[in-house]
């Protein structure tokens, strides 16, 4: 049996391209496990822009406090979806 547990999070969505702009939205989850089943609610929280070697992280209402640190921590999976987009 797959264990989840309940709690909030703050994950790398898939980006998209637009031009020659790329977004990546930056969601925050919320799990909540009960009796053998899980509800998973997504909320977004930022986006990523990048464009011609320019990044700009866009907080959206509603975003955590400390929600710009949690984001840095999460470079490693912002530039592995960057270089997915790149193609």
């Amino acid at each position: 049996m797959l264990r989840v547990p309940d709690g909030t999070d703050l994950v790398i969505g898939g980006g998209r391209r637009i031009g020659k702009r790329c977004i990546i939205p930056v969601v925050r989850t919320f799990t909540v496990c009960r009796g053998g089943g899980a509800a998973v609610s997504l909320a977004p929280v930022a986006l990523v822009f990048f464009e011609d070697g320019c990044e700009y992280i866009a907080l959206l209402p509603g975003a955590p406090r400390g929600a710009g640190e949690i984001i840095r921590g999460l470079r490693d999976d912002i530039e592995r979806e960057k270089e997915r987009m790149r193609g």
